[in-house]
């Protein structure tokens, strides 16, 4: 009966947990245009799955003076170690227009680097430590 009740414990502690969530790491950096900083946008880190990376993708806000920090789960938490396809996007705000069609947004980047298929920087998190990764946009 002992035996019966002591393995019905660890069975029983199975699936009563969260799921593991992958190990991250502090991301942080400068984003600028031709040596200048940009001023407003977003940054995402998306896993790189031919690299061998899977799961959450992560994003930060472009501050006024170019920098960012990366959250995947928690504000400022990281990103996923591993290897990742970054992509930035920037559009100008437009003034507030009366017609009935606004115009699209003007990308204040090439639009290559806007899009997960054409966008050519990479990154790799690296565990224990703070990943300071900054791009200069061409």
């Amino acid at each position: 009966m002992l035996a019966g009740l002591m393995l019905a414990i660890p069975m029983g502690n199975q699936g009563c947990g969260k799921a593991a969530t992958p190990p991250l790491a502090k991301v942080s950096g400068v984003i600028s245009l031709d040596g200048k900083p940009l001023t407003a946008g977003t940054v995402q880190f998306i896993p790189d799955k031919e690299m061998g990376t899977a799961g959450r993708m992560a994003v930060g806000t472009i501050q006024s003076n170019g920098h960012y920090e990366l959250t995947s789960v928690k504000p400022g938490d990281g990103a996923q170690v591993g290897h990742h396809i970054v992509v930035i996007q920037a559009f100008e705000t437009a003034p507030p227009v009366t017609e009935t069609e606004p115009p699209p947004p003007r990308a204040l980047i090439p639009l290559k680097y806007t899009d997960p298929d054409t966008s050519e920087l990479r990154a790799e998190v690296k565990k224990g430590t703070r990943n300071e990764i900054s791009f200069d946009l061409k």
